[in-house]
C-alpha cells in the first residue's frame, strides 16, 4: 500500500496511477530480507533511478559504525549488477549478525540498515519510519487520536523545554498548563541534560495514568507542580480566535486531510466578526497533502497563482495554481509566522505568499524540506517514505535546503518566553497595526464619473 504524504496528495491523480504497489511479503521477523525489500519497493519509486551497490554499501556502513563490528568480507563493488549486490548483502548481513546476535536481533540490523541506506542520500522526505511511528502517523492523518499523552507542545532552547502550544481540550489544558511554562521535572526528574524527543517521552503514556510536570510560570515566584491524567490525544488541524483591534489569528498545525474545509470556515467566521487584519501561524507546521495545500492557497491567494513546480520521476514537469477565487479579500492584510520547524507544504504556502506580494513573512528560516514523497508500508509494521518529485515553489524558486527566507527577521527568545511572552507573534502584531494605520489615513480615491 502507498499512502501520499508529505507534499504528496500526489496533484489529484496525475502522478498516482503509476505507484500502485504489490502486497509485500511478510517476514517472520525482519531480517536481510526486510532490507532487500526495502530496497527494491525505493528503486521503483524514487524520483531519480539508483542502482543497488551504493545503497546497500551504505546499509553496511550504518552496521558497522552502529555496532562496531565488521563483515568478515570487503565491501560490494560499485559495478556489480543489483542481484549480485543483493547476495552480497545478504552474506555480509549474515556475517554482521553472527558478531554481534548476543546481544542485538535481526530486526535491529535490518531495521538500522534501511535507515542507514536511505539516510544517506540526504532527501528531506526520504527516510525509514519506525513501526510504532509509522501506526501513530496513520492515526494522525485519519484524524484520529495518534498517541496518549497530555497534549503541549514541547520547544527546546538553550537546554531549556518549554510548553509552545497548549492543545484544546485536552488534559494540560484542564490542568491549566500555559504557553512558556518552563518543564524543570517530569516526576520529580529533572529535564537538564536531557533531548527533546527524551522528555517527551517521560510525558508520554498510557491513558489514565498520571504524569506530573514541575514547570517554572513568568510571574510566579516558586515553581508550580502540576498533576496531569493522560489521554488519547488528537492534534487539532485548525485552531483561530479574534484578537483586539480586529485582528484575526488562524494557526494551521498541520496540513492533514480535509483540513482545507475548518480552514476556510475559521477565515469565514473571523470574517464575520469583523476581522481587519490576520496572523497565519505556520510555526512548527510539518507539512502534508498537496490536496490540502491547494485549498488553503486558493482561500488567500489570486486565482491561477502558481503555488509549486514539480518534476517527476520520468521528467515531468508541472505548474500547480490555485483554481479558484479567495475567500479573503485583498485588503485584508497577512503576517505569516514561520520558524525551523515550518516545512514542505507549509514552505511552498509561506513561499507563494510572499512571491505573490500577499503577505509579509515575519520569524526565522523555515526548514528547506520540500519535496513531495509518499509513505509505503514495508512488513512488521513499519514504513518507508519516498521522494518522487522535485520541488520549487510557485515561481521556480529552490526551496529543498534553502528554506524560506522571512521579509522580517524575528526570534522567539527564552528571554521573552521567560516572561511569557511570544517575541514572535507581538511582531506580527505590530506589523499589521501600523498596516492598519496607514490604511486609515490613506484619502479615499475619488468616484469616477458615471456617464449618463
Amino acid at each position: 500500500m502507498n499512502r501520499r504524504r508529505v507534499l504528496p496528495a500526489l496533484v489529484i491523480g496525475l502522478l498516482v496511477t503509476a505507484l500502485a504497489l504489490p502486497a509485500l511479503p511478510r517476514a517472520e521477523a525482519a531480517d536481510a530480507r526486510f532490507v532487500l525489500t526495502a530496497l527494491e519497493t525505493f528503486q521503483k519509486n524514487y524520483v531519480d533511478p539508483l542502482p543497488a551497490a551504493p545503497l546497500l554499501n551504505a546499509a553496511l556502513d550504518t552496521l558497522r559504525q552502529k555496532f562496531a563490528v565488521s563483515p568478515f568480507g570487503s565491501p560490494i563493488s560499485s559495478e556489480a549488477a543489483d542481484a549480485e549486490a543483493e547476495t552480497l548483502f545478504t552474506q555480509r548481513f549474515a556475517e554482521i549478525l553472527s558478531q554481534v546476535n548476543d546481544r542485538y536481533s535481526a530486526t535491529d540490523l535490518a531495521y538500522t540498515a534501511v535507515a542507514g541506506m536511505l539516510e544517506s542520500l540526504h532527501d528531506s522526505h526520504t527516510g525509514f519510519i519506525s513501526p510504532a511511528v509509522f501506526q501513530e502517523e496513520k492515526r494522525r492523518e485519519s484524524g484520529l487520536a495518534s498517541f496518549t499523552g497530555i497534549g503541549i507542545v514541547l520547544l527546546s532552547r538553550d537546554g531549556q523545554f518549554y510548553v509552545n502550544e497548549v492543545y484544546a481540550g485536552t488534559p494540560a489544558e484542564s490542568a491549566g498548563v500555559q504557553p512558556f511554562d518552563r518543564v524543570q521535572a517530569v516526576n520529580g526528574m529533572s529535564t537538564d541534560g536531557l533531548r527533546e524527543g527524551d522528555v517527551s517521552a517521560m510525558i508520554r503514556g498510557p491513558a489514565g495514568t498520571q504524569v506530573v510536570l514541575t514547570v517554572v510560570r513568568a510571574g510566579e515566584a516558586q515553581p508550580l507542580e502540576i498533576p496531569i491524567v493522560r489521554a488519547p490525544i488528537q492534534v487539532p488541524g485548525v485552531t483561530s480566535k479574534m484578537l483586539d483591534g480586529g485582528i484575526g489569528y488562524v494557526r494551521l498545525h498541520e496540513f492533514v486531510s480535509g483540513v482545507g474545509h475548518p480552514f476556510r470556515d475559521a477565515i469565514f467566521s473571523l470574517r464575520r466578526g469583523g476581522m481587519r487584519a490576520l496572523v497565519l501561524d505556520l510555526r512548527g507546521n510539518p507539512g502534508g497533502l498537496v490536496d490540502e495545500l491547494r485549498d488553503v492557497s486558493a482561500a488567500i491567494l489570486p486565482q491561477s497563482a502558481p503555488f509549486l513546480q514539480m518534476r517527476t520521476r520520468g521528467g515531468r514537469q508541472l505548474v500547480l495554481e490555485t483554481p479558484s477565487p479567495p475567500i479573503l479579500p485583498d485588503s485584508v492584510p497577512v503576517v505569516v509566522l514561520v520558524d525551523e520547524g515550518t516545512g514542505s507544504a507549509a514552505e511552498l504556502l509561506a513561499a507563494s505568499l510572499q512571491e505573490q506580494s500577499r503577505a509579509v513573512i515575519a520569524g526565522t528560516k523555515t526548514a528547506g524540506a520540500v519535496e513531495i514523497g509518499i509513505t509505503v508500508d514495508l512488513p512488521e509494521g513499519a514504513g518507508m517514505s519516498v521522494t518522487v518529485a522535485r520541488v520549487l515553489s510557485g515561481k521556480g524558486a529552490r526551496l529543498e535546503g534553502q528554506g524560506v527566507t522571512p521579509d522580517i527577521q524575528e526570534s522567539l527568545t527564552t528571554v521573552a518566553m521567560n516572561l511569557g511572552h511570544d517575541s514572535q507573534l507581538d511582531k506580527a502584531l505590530e506589523v499589521l497595526k501600523a498596516k492598519m494605520g496607514a490604511a486609515s489615513r490613506t484619502p479615499p480615491r475619488p468616484a469616477r464619473p458615471q456617464a449618463a
